[in-house]
């Protein structure tokens, strides 16, 4: 598993074991699940969360780095439903640290903004919230 493939799975395994949302890595989710997935937000379930990671700074000769992830929610007709779900992401995420997901170290991670983004073409309100994590690339991944 990559770095950032392992970062969006742990963070999707956090949010699963707290409640917010299901984490099915086959992405196979009945109608009432409030899904996690990575990167994709699917047609259906209604509620979903989507989670990107992407690369902001890394040194170039040691392995502390930069990650931004994306947290993408969206939650039914009503745009409180998507606040909520946006907060209990807040909960578990902002201020978390020393995390190990696969290879990957995250030493501290915290939100750097929100925003509703308005609804969907179903009527499906969504928020984003955008996360710094400072974390530690595996030794492998360093050139030497």
């Amino acid at each position: 598993m990559t770095f950032l493939v392992a970062i969006v799975d742990g963070l999707a395994r956090l949010l699963d074991t707290a409640g917010v949302a299901t984490y099915r890595p086959d992405g196979i989710y009945a109608p009432t699940d409030t899904a996690i997935t990575d990167t994709v937000m699917p047609d259906s379930p209604d509620r979903a969360v989507v989670l990107t990671a992407y690369d902001t700074a890394d040194d170039p000769a040691l392995t502390d780095c930069t990650v931004f992830v994306q947290v993408r929610t969206r939650a039914g007709t009503d745009p409180r439903a998507v606040a909520d779900l946006d907060e209990a992401a807040f909960g578990v995420l902002h201020g978390l640290r020393n995390q190990q997901f696969g290879t990957a170290h995250v030493q501290l991670i915290k939100r750097e903004n929100t925003a509703p983004m308005g609804a969907d073409a179903n009527g499906r309100h969504e928020r984003t919230s955008n996360y710094t994590l400072r974390a530690q690339r595996p030794q492998s991944d360093r050139l030497e």
